[in-house]
């Protein structure tokens, strides 16, 4: 995880209009690649008219496989500057999408096989407005992609918290909340708790608007 953020923190920016926005969008899609020779592992650059394209890798499901999961984090940074803007986003969201990568790791060797197919997703042109999420939404909603739930990472490695996690609870299912609340307790010794952003700060908003549990 920590590579992964030194990575991707260590460009300029990861503006969706500049050159390394884009560039990051291909080293991550070449890193997701190295984890599996699968031919049924699909790696896809989603062009959303931009430079940066958001990264969405398929794992394909056995048993419903029409059934569809998303986990996501974005991958642009915030950017005043635009391209010559300094703009590292080590924790936003560089640590989602190093969270997201190091569960698409350990989801991968051959002889794990997920009974719904999974759809990594690392967004573009998040901080402009969901843009690249957007994007995305209206394409499966277009093409009737039967979406049953999406998880978004944003800010995962955040330190001066006194709790390990964050559920955030409007723009999102009250639902699915409680579910991810019994794996954490279940699996993990975290802490956790709610809070609301007040407005649709990250990529879930974009699925929930679309009636997807999110």
């Amino acid at each position: 995880i920590l590579q992964t953020i030194r990575e991707l923190s260590s460009m300029k920016n990861r503006y969706y209009r500049s050159e390394s926005g884009a560039a990051a969008s291909a080293w991550l899609a070449q890193k997701w690649r190295s984890f599996t020779p699968r031919s049924d592992v699909t790696i896809e650059l989603f062009d959303q008219g931009y430079p940066q394209k958001s990264v969405i890798m398929t794992i394909p499901g056995t048993k419903n496989p029409s059934e569809v999961v998303v986990i996501g984090g974005h991958l642009d940074s915030i950017a005043p500057g635009g391209n010559a803007s300094n703009a590292p986003g080590a924790d936003d969201d560089a640590s989602g999408i190093a969270t997201l990568t190091e569960i698409a790791r350990a989801l991968l060797p051959p002889d794990v096989r997920p009974e719904r197919t999974i759809k990594f997703m690392a967004y573009a042109a998040e901080e402009v407005g969901l843009r690249g999420s957007q994007a995305i939404v209206r394409d499966f909603k277009a093409r009737k992609v039967n979406v049953v739930g999406a998880l978004q990472l944003d800010m995962t490695n955040y330190q001066g918290s006194d709790r390990d996690i964050w559920i955030i609870d409007d723009f999102t299912s009250k639902a699915q909340n409680k579910f991810l609340v019994d794996l954490i307790e279940r699996y993990t010794d975290a802490t956790w708790g709610s809070d609301k952003c007040g407005y649709a700060c990250s990529d879930h908003a974009s699925w929930h608007r679309a009636g997807v549990p999110a």
